[in-house]
């Protein structure tokens, strides 16, 4: 390893020690925030000497204040955007963890810790980006922006920058958060996403006597089996530049019923995730849930409502011609020899809201797939080192 590629090594970890030890969870989810995060950050953009930094910080709903940072570099026409968030998930169950979630525990090539990966591996990309930059070179504006909410719905982060007039429209733009091991997977294509509450009422009692409740934890997971037997079967359909390449319909997060195990639960309350394809517009998946709703408690003693948490319609595709998508394939190219190709994935990232307002956007990264949001979670220093060559490419030539 040459002196360069050890100092750039030592630099990620450097990065990766002093933000991951940072807890940045949404309020929504139980945290406080980005705040402390981005202004550890700052520490380092200044430490780089980076000290021309807009912060287009906002209160949230709560209190908390939401940093957004940007930088721009260059006198060109264009600018090239990379774009990541700081905002983090939180832990989970924390037994299912190996190594302390909120520090950097280095093993070979691999970075441990709640959001090494998401979104922590694209921020040690841009920093280590930043920290060998030779602005003498730039071919085009070098824009980065560090942004929050991504994982609770944007409000805070990339829409208040779309409001605020940041891009341009014919600005080149990169997300980096998705790909693949080998960096070749481009997304430019995301599907509609629904995220539900759901609220199942029945009538509380002692588990002795089932005939005076309705029991609405049983009434739910039958509930649950009938509308994703009518969800799979209404909206089949596959398109194969998605990957997965057909509509998802999960139930995830369930709420405490009640503290004894032998009452009956007289309410539960669900949530569900979809994420469609976007040959089905999400008002034809809701009617089909309306529908399924009536029908089944004309049937049953319960009441079943929902409230609509998320909504995110799946905006018109980056077109493979357009500018942003050629030259990162030109780019990718010319550092890996192989040819990168375009895809539609199922998880949201605020490239949908970039595009919903007209903007080229490519999500792209080189790093290590069915790793976000899970326990020990990681992101391995290859890619990073790897990602950057390819930053280069775009930006010098």
């Amino acid at each position: 390893m040459s002196s360069n590629e050890n100092a750039d090594r030592e630099f990620i970890i450097d990065s990766a020690s002093r933000l991951l030890s940072i807890e940045a969870i949404s309020p929504l989810s139980g945290g406080e925030g980005e705040y402390k995060k981005g202004q550890e950050l700052i520490k380092i953009l200044k430490s780089l000497g980076y000290n021309d930094l807009m912060e287009y910080s906002i209160k949230d709903s709560s209190g908390h204040t939401r940093p957004n940072i940007v930088l721009l570099l260059g006198n060109f026409q264009k600018t090239l955007w990379i774009i990541s968030h700081l905002d983090t998930v939180p832990v989970g169950d924390l037994k299912l963890w190996k190594h302390e979630p909120f520090r950097a525990t280095v093993d070979g090539d691999k970075i441990y810790g709640r959001g090494s990966e998401d979104n922590g591996q694209s921020i040690f990309t841009t920093l280590l980006l930043l920290k060998n930059l030779d602005q003498s070179r730039l071919k085009i504006n070098l824009g980065v922006a560090f942004v929050s909410d991504e994982e609770t719905g944007n409000d805070y982060g990339i829409k208040h920058l779309i409001r605020e007039n940041i891009f341009k429209p014919d600005d080149l733009i990169i997300v980096p958060d998705a790909g693949t091991d080998e960096g070749l997977m481009i997304e430019t294509a995301e599907k509609s996403v629904l995220q539900l509450k759901f609220e199942v009422q029945g009538r509380q009692g002692h588990a002795s006597m089932p005939a005076n409740s309705i029991n609405a934890f049983r009434e739910s997971c039958k509930f649950i089996t009938a509308m994703d037997l009518a969800l799979h079967e209404k909206f089949g359909r596959e398109n194969r530049l998605f990957v997965p390449p057909y509509s998802t319909f999960e139930p995830t997060k369930h709420e405490k019923n009640i503290d004894n195990v032998n009452t009956i639960p007289g309410r539960e309350t669900f949530y569900w995730d979809f994420r469609i394809l976007p040959e089905y517009p999400a008002d034809q998946v809701l009617e089909e849930i309306n529908n399924t709703v009536s029908s089944y408690c004309k049937n049953s003693d319960v009441k079943i409502s929902y409230e609509v948490n998320d909504r995110v319609d799946a905006p018109a595709p980056t077109p493979d011609d357009s500018e942003v998508i050629i030259k990162l394939k030109k780019a990718i190219k010319s550092v890996t020899g192989k040819d990168a190709v375009t895809v539609g994935i199922g998880g949201e990232t605020f490239a949908s809201f970039l595009r919903t307002n007209g903007y080229r956007v490519a999500v792209w990264s080189t790093t290590a797939i069915e790793n976000a949001h899970m326990p020990d979670e990681f992101c391995l220093i290859p890619h990073i080192l790897q990602d950057v060559e390819i930053y280069k490419e775009l930006i010098y030539n």
